[in-house]
């Protein structure tokens, strides 16, 4: 055997043998025991890493509730297991990305925010896509990053890892990691970070919102001390200062700015701020203007991270003291203060700080800016419920004292000096408005001055003597001026309010104007219209009482005049009745004289008998008195009263004065004459009025009295005139229906109807027949150019020639030119006559006519067809000679032929629509198969039809001829 194993070994002997075989398990043991040894090394390490990371997460979740303190804890416990010299953790906020814990090489450095906007880098990448990131090599990886890294620097890192924090849903964070040698970091480095990654997005998440709870119930709490505070109190400009004073000191914000809108005139003004340099009333702005502008137009809150990056912002708002506030500040929120849908004003905060207001800092500020907005209104309606009360107490104690004036001058009396006292005013007056003399009179004046009353009661103010009162006149407006009224030399800023009633000028209150009280002004509005009311119900009851006055003297005037008859006499008692109401030394009537342009004298009264027989031997031409003349289409049209005349001086001998008052009497919208009076017996003083507003109007009702007198006598003799011509006409309807044919003749060989209706009471129209020689018949259809008695008086020469002319004449067209000739040499007229006359000879059977102008008759033949008897010549009594031709014409039996006037085709409807041949043909075609009579019926029957209830202006005349 032992030879066999030397023979396999090739001659090596056993102990060369056994030597190989320790030496080589020798070797075996020592790798197994290092591999052993290694994988050793490795558990170590590795229970040292799995032991460093609990050590990790558990002083991580461990850790009190502090962000900071969280984020600088991470910084330290991700040394244990990776390389961290570089290293940073970030939280996002909105769009910014804020390092809480940033170390360089083991530096640490300064805290910064980033806004990651629409590129944020790596770590935006790491954000929206919520995966981590290992680059072994920057400079080999570079153009397969996902994203381009962001940072600038001489020394960029080479490898590094970004691990997302991941709570819930929402990536709050990234841990960030690198290192300027590549290769540096691994797949475990990466796994060992992302294990305290996960840790650490929930300690955090906690610690936020611990943090946010506790922030915001502190700052909740000082929300509700600030609302607390301000409720408090009632007066807004201290309301104003407390809110921003409060908010400056427990939020720490500076400045703090309240804006009030103006309601009226849209602009928004600083009522308060924290900042000294500014003052209410320092800054005003219009909606839309600036941030706190476009806040108010927009009615949401507007969150400015950085003012510079905001094109709304407005860093001097045009002050120059304000830079250094403009310059402080770098984030503003501006929240606008909405009760009840309405914008009361805006809270405007400010701090140096960019992205100074997050989400929980705006929940807080527009939670404060609800409870300030609420104050704000609680505290206006305060004082409008406070102001109301003044005025209602106010308004009460002047409807007291209006209530028991006696009369209107108690009455002023007692309205200016309660307006002074209640309202505090220096000066209140009251001028009336006289519609008369078209001036304003004084009424009343209350003034510290008494050299200001004895210069108002002279005053008299016409239309343009104070231009101020000329524009509230006529704008029925309050104003308010600088310009002195005529009674003062000067003075202070005067308001004039129009006492109106009933849209009508009751006169014009004065007063110095309240400054800055805009519950006074109201007030003041309200006292004008109280006592434009008691004015005009004071004025009420002295029109009243005259008016009573007037209708008595009225009545006798109307009683006098009713029991006359004969205009002269009626005229005579008014001029009699008049110096004794009135009180005047005269009056006489003016008869005007349309024809010769010019009045004459008619009754009078208190003239001398020399100027009575004065006046009665002149006409008076109407350049004598021109402005009476004149004035007919104006003051002297049917709504004038009176005119102050200036009389010729023969007329002032006779009457006794430069002028007089004439009252013109108007029939029927035409100046017939004129009521003039003398002066009055007291005398007549120059430039005022001399005759009271009682005397003119009982003049101007005895002027309306005449007027009625003069129209009554006219429309009197009218009646009788009318009377007499509907007699006349109904004499002459009578004739006229005398010379018209009674009925129908039986002429052989054919059926004959006839129809005649006048417009008016007489016609123009007329037709005949005429039995004329050897068995022929005469048919004459025939229109006067004209309506009334003329065209019948016309018609009945017509009628009577043309009978006289065709007795001993066989031709139609002879007897029309003959009868012509005798119309134009016999008759001056204008009027002229259109004729259609036809013979009709039975036993030929034949129809001979002539046309001269006349409508042409329609022929209806059997067989349907229809045709016109054109006209042959010209209408008769135009030219002295004219040419008829005649034509002829066989009638078969069944044949119709319908002789008419205008008055049938030209019958209208109320659209103006003609009834027309077409129609006519249409309604004897209809009626062929009845008789002449039916024939007519049908057509009248369709006239009426078509004209309905539309009044016909022509007359209606026709003859219907069919062939038996």
């Amino acid at each position: 055997m032992l030879f066999s194993i030397e023979a396999q070994t090739g001659g090596l002997t056993w102990p060369s043998i056994s030597f190989a075989l320790l030496l080589g398990s020798l070797v075996a043991s020592a790798i197994v025991l290092y591999w052993r040894y290694r994988s050793r090394q490795q558990l170590m390490q590795r229970v040292s890493q799995l032991e460093a990371l609990r050590e990790a997460s558990s002083a991580i979740v461990a850790a009190e509730l502090d962000v900071e303190a969280l984020c600088e804890l991470i910084y330290h416990e991700a040394g244990k297991v990776i390389e961290n010299r570089t290293f940073q953790v970030g939280l996002f906020q909105d769009n910014q990305y804020a390092i809480k814990i940033w170390y360089i090489e083991g530096q640490k450095q300064i805290p910064r925010t980033f806004d990651l906007g629409s590129n944020g880098g790596l770590v935006g990448w790491v954000r929206q896509a919520r995966e981590p990131l290992l680059i072994s090599d920057f400079a080999k990886e570079m153009d397969e990053l996902p994203a381009r890294p962001l940072y600038v620097s001489d020394h960029p890192p080479r490898s590094a890892l970004f691990i997302p924090m991941i709570s819930g849903e929402t990536v709050i964070g990234v841990l960030a990691s690198q290192s300027s040698a590549p290769n540096r970091y691994h797949q475990s480095d990466l796994q060992r970070l992302g294990i305290i990654a996960n840790q650490a997005a929930s300690a955090i998440a906690n610690a936020d919102l611990y943090q946010r709870e506790r922030t915001r119930a502190a700052q909740l709490e000082l929300v509700g001390q600030i609302a607390r505070q301000v409720n408090a109190v009632q007066d807004l400009d201290e309301i104003f200062q407390r809110v921003v004073l409060l908010t400056h000191r427990q939020f720490g914000f500076h400045p703090v700015n309240i804006f009030g809108l103006n309601g009226s005139t849209g602009e928004i003004v600083i009522e308060a701020s924290s900042a000294n340099s500014l003052v209410s009333g320092d800054i005003c702005l219009r909606e839309g203007e600036g941030l706190i502008g476009s806040a108010i137009q927009m009615r949401r809150t507007i969150n400015a991270r950085d003012v510079q990056e905001d094109g709304r912002y407005i860093a001097q708002l045009g002050l120059p003291d304000i830079d250094p506030i403009a310059a402080y500040t770098h984030s503003e929120i501006v929240i606008p203060l909405i009760v009840d849908k309405e914008v009361l004003g805006v809270l405007d905060v400010h701090s140096p700080t960019l992205n100074a207001f997050s989400g929980q800092e705006q929940t807080v500020l527009e939670a404060l800016a609800a409870q300030v907005a609420i104050a704000i209104h609680k505290a206006r309606q305060f004082n409008r419920q406070r102001e109301q009360a003044w005025l209602t107490t106010a308004q009460l104690q002047m409807a007291e004292a209006i209530s028991r004036s006696e009369d209107l001058d108690d009455l002023l009396d007692s309205i200016t000096r309660l307006t002074t006292l209640l309202v505090g005013v220096d000066m209140c007056a009251i001028l009336l408005w006289d519609s008369d003399d078209a001036t304003y009179t004084p009424g009343r004046i209350y003034a510290d001055h008494p050299e200001a009353h004895t210069r108002f009661a002279e005053m008299r103010l016409s239309v343009g003597d104070w231009p101020p009162l000329d524009a509230v006149h006529v704008g029925m407006e309050s104003l308010t001026t600088e310009q002195a009224p005529p009674w003062q030399a000067a003075c202070a800023p005067l308001t004039l309010y129009p006492l109106l009633a009933k849209a009508e000028m009751r006169g014009v209150m004065i007063v110095k104007p309240p400054p800055g009280r805009s519950a006074a002004q109201e007030l003041l509005q309200n006292f004008s219209n109280q006592v434009a009311q008691a004015i005009d119900n004071a004025q009420l009851s002295i029109a009243q009482q005259e008016e009573a006055w007037v209708n008595t003297a009225l009545l006798q005037v109307a009683e006098a005049v009713n029991s006359l008859i004969d205009l002269q006499d009626i005229l005579s008692t008014i001029v009699r009745f008049v110096p004794m109401l009135i009180g005047v030394e005269s009056c006489i009537v003016l008869v005007w004289d349309e024809e010769k342009s010019a009045f004459h004298a008619g009754p009078s009264h208190g003239l001398s008998d020399m100027a009575r027989g004065l006046l009665e031997t002149f006409e008076i031409p109407s350049k004598e008195i021109a402005p009476l003349e004149a004035k007919e289409s104006g003051l002297f049209g049917p709504s004038a009263t009176y005119y102050t005349l200036s009389l010729p001086p023969w007329l002032q001998t006779a009457l006794k004065s430069s002028t007089a008052a004439a009252f013109p009497l108007h029939a029927r919208n035409r100046l017939v004459g004129a009521l003039v009076v003398g002066p009055p017996l007291n005398g007549y003083i120059s430039g005022h009025r001399a005759l009271s507003g009682r005397r003119l109007s009982i003049l101007a009702g005895i002027a309306h009295q005449a007027s009625i007198a003069v129209v009554n006598d006219q429309l009197y003799r009218e009646a009788a005139e009318r009377d007499k011509l509907a007699q006349e006409l109904r004499v002459a309807h009578a004739i006229q229906a005398s010379l018209i044919p009674p009925g129908s003749p039986e002429i052989p060989g054919c059926q004959i109807a006839s129809y005649w209706q006048a417009a008016r009471d007489v016609s123009g129209d007329f037709y005949d027949f005429m039995r004329l020689n050897n068995g022929r018949w005469g048919i004459v259809v025939a229109d006067v150019a004209d309506k009334g008695m003329p065209a019948a008086l016309f018609m009945a020469v017509s009628r009577t020639i043309l009978r006289a002319v065709s007795h001993n004449r066989v031709s139609p067209a002879e007897t029309l030119e003959r009868v012509n000739e005798l119309l134009f040499n016999d008759t001056q007229t204008d009027l002229f006559v259109t004729v259609f006359y036809a013979v009709w000879d039975p036993p030929t059977e034949t129809l001979t006519y002539a046309n001269a102008g006349h409508n042409p008759p329609l022929w209806l033949r059997k067989d349907g067809r229809e045709m016109l008897l054109s006209p042959t010549g010209m209408a008769l009594g135009v030219l002295e000679e004219v040419k008829i031709k005649e034509k002829q014409t066989r009638l078969s039996p069944g044949d119709v032929v319908v002789f008419y006037t205008d008055g049938v085709t030209e019958a209208m409807n109320e659209d103006y629509d003609e009834y027309g041949t077409e129609r006519l043909c249409l309604a004897v075609k209809g009626a062929r198969e009845r008789d002449a009579a039916g024939i007519i019926e049908a057509i009248t029957q369709g006239i009426t039809d078509h004209a309905g209830g539309t009044p016909q202006f022509d007359d209606v005349t026709m003859v219907v001829m069919k062939r038996t």
